[in-house]
Parts: structure tokens; sequence; C-alpha cells
């Protein structure tokens, strides 16, 4: 009979969005507060107001939770990706877009973002491997494409690139610690937008001689 009424949570909850986001959301407050390792499906279920077999329906176990999330993460990094890649406008319109856009991601989902630092920054807590190294290191790729194509275009002046992609990824990703490590954070969108302008003044062609 236990077993029948579980069936029937599983399947009232099967075609709720709302359930499946609720455990979400718990699971990410209770691994932010505690850590992955110690936090139970005992405690997400309880929290989420639901029983284990509706959590194992629709992620398997603790683990698919946690690899929803940080895919949660990748979906939005890759989505970011594509729109800069459709983008159209000159190399610094879509750099700006593009750092814009990821930084207004990040900000829309701060707690997803801050716990995805906890685990790449904190001592293992036993979470299914993701390759966090991946969104850093497209990122360093795009933004190299970008910059090669502006000094092709005469839009960026000819030079290094390498430099500038640094300056360019690092501002940005330093400017991103300071939205998760401290409240309220000093920078905001247009902060951002105008430390990657002074950036792209400093390699705009010079103009020559009037005549």
């Amino acid at each position: 009979m236990r077993g029948v009424m579980n069936n029937d949570v599983v399947t009232e909850n099967r075609e709720n969005p709302v359930v499946r986001e609720r455990l979400l959301g718990e699971a990410l407050r209770l691994f932010t507060a505690r850590g992955y390792a110690a936090t139970t499906v005992r405690e997400i279920v309880e929290a989420a107001g639901v029983t284990k077999p509706v959590l194992y329906y629709y992620f398997g176990s603790k683990e698919g939770l946690y690899l929803e999330i940080m895919n949660g993460i990748s979906r939005l990094f890759d989505q970011r990706v594509e729109e800069l890649e459709m983008a159209d406008g000159t190399v610094r319109e879509r750099l700006v877009h593009f750092f814009a856009g990821m930084f207004t991601a990040a900000r829309e989902n701060l707690p997803v973002v801050r716990f995805a630092f906890s685990i790449y920054y904190g001592p293992p807590q036993g979470a299914p491997f993701i390759d966090f190294h991946r969104f850093f290191d497209l990122t360093l790729e795009k933004v190299d494409l970008l910059i090669a194509e502006g000094m092709a275009r005469g839009e960026i002046r000819p030079g290094e690139r390498r430099p500038l992609v640094w300056a360019l990824v690092g501002s940005y990703h330093t400017i991103l610690e300071e939205q998760v490590c401290r409240t309220p954070p000093r920078v905001d969108r247009d902060g951002l937008t105008g430390v990657i302008n002074m950036i792209l003044d400093g390699v705009a062609p010079v103009a020559g001689p009037s005549r």
C-alpha cells in the first residue's frame, strides 16, 4: 500500500513544473549552506515538501539534482556564446554585448553562480565532475577570435592579441567575483561596460592628421 501511495505522489507531480523547480531551489539552497557532501536526500525532500520517489522521478538521485543545477549554468553560458556568434555590429559592440549579457545572466542567477564558485574554489565535496575550465577557455577563445577580426578590419590597432584578450576577460572575471563575494557589489553592469570600453579605447585606431 505504501508503494502505491508513493507512486500516486509521483504521478500527481509528473506534470507539475513547480515541484521540479522547488526541488532544484531547495537543493541549491542546502548545497550552498551545508555543502554538497553534507546535504542528504532526506533534507532536500523535506525542505521541498515532497517524498523521495518524487525526487528520484525527476532527477534520479542527489547527483542528478546537482548535475541539473550545473547544466543550467552551462546552458546559459552556451546561449550567450551563440548570441555572440550571431550578433551583428562592430567588434566593439559585439564584445560589449557579450560581456554585458554574461554579466546580466550571472546577476539573474547569482545563487547558482555563487554555488559554482564554492565548488570550484572550495575544498573537494565529492560532487560529480564538472569541467569548469571549459567556460573560461571558451571565453578566451571567442574573445581572441573577435580581437583578431577587429585587427583585420582595422577596428583595433595591430599588435599582440593575447594581452588584450586577458585584459578584457580578466576584468570581466574580477567584476564577476565582486558580484559573488561582496554585498552590495561596488560595480554594476554600466561599470562593467565602462571598463570594457575604456580598455578598447586604448587600442582604438589612431586617427591620421586632418587635411
